[in-house]
């Protein structure tokens, strides 16, 4: 070996040697990011799973409120009824003073039963909305435990491909919990729904 082949030999070695810390060092940054990435989707899906949780409160607290509303609904037309039937008795009778006393506790039971029947359904409305809302939630938080899982196991294997499934992931779960807060597309997520409106398209 020449002395010009030996001086070649000694450069290209810390060059290896270079290029193999940088790649080193390279795949360390990569990997310590993927951490990160993963406790921020953790606290994504705290945030979410609260809201999800609360949505089903208020879906509960609603439908409570909705029946006891109806029942109340009930008690007065059973009240406006009975009014309406002594009033007409009392017409019979020749007893106008009376019909009259009971007819105006008649109106008002019809008044009353309107505003209670209003409010029943605005607590159904309330409960239709939150079921809705926190099916959302619940897509996204499925969305959101299947990217960990996946960026956890990029993380082990250094697969970049599992680590792009993950983040389109979280974007998708990203995209369901903003249309859960806003419900600004209406997105079936029964399976008979969309088997259903499939077989309508064809």
């Amino acid at each position: 070996m020449t002395e010009e082949q030996q001086s070649e030999t000694k450069i290209e070695a810390p060059v290896s040697e270079l290029k193999q810390v940088i790649e080193e060092l390279t795949n360390s940054e990569k990997n310590s990011r993927i951490p990160i990435f993963i406790a921020f989707m953790a606290a994504f899906l705290a945030l979410v799973s609260m809201a999800d949780d609360e949505q089903d409160k208020t879906a509960l607290e609603a439908q409570i409120e909705a029946s006891n509303k109806f029942s109340y609904f009930q008690a007065k037309n059973i009240r406006a009824t009975s009014a309406e039937i002594a009033a007409a008795n009392f017409r019979v009778n020749g007893k106008s003073d009376l019909a009259a006393t009971w007819q105006q506790k008649a109106d008002r039971y019809e008044t009353e039963k309107k505003e209670i029947l209003k409010d029943a359904r605005t607590e159904q409305a309330k409960r239709t909305t939150a079921l809705k809302q926190g099916d959302y939630y619940g897509v996204a938080v499925a969305l959101l435990q299947i990217a960990i899982v996946v960026a956890s196991i990029s993380l082990i294997t250094g697969g970049g491909i599992l680590l792009g499934l993950s983040f389109a992931l979280t974007i998708i779960a990203a995209f369901f919990t903003a249309n859960g807060y806003g419900l600004y597309l209406d997105i079936p997520l029964d399976p008979n729904i969309i088997i259903s409106s499939f077989k309508t398209n064809q």
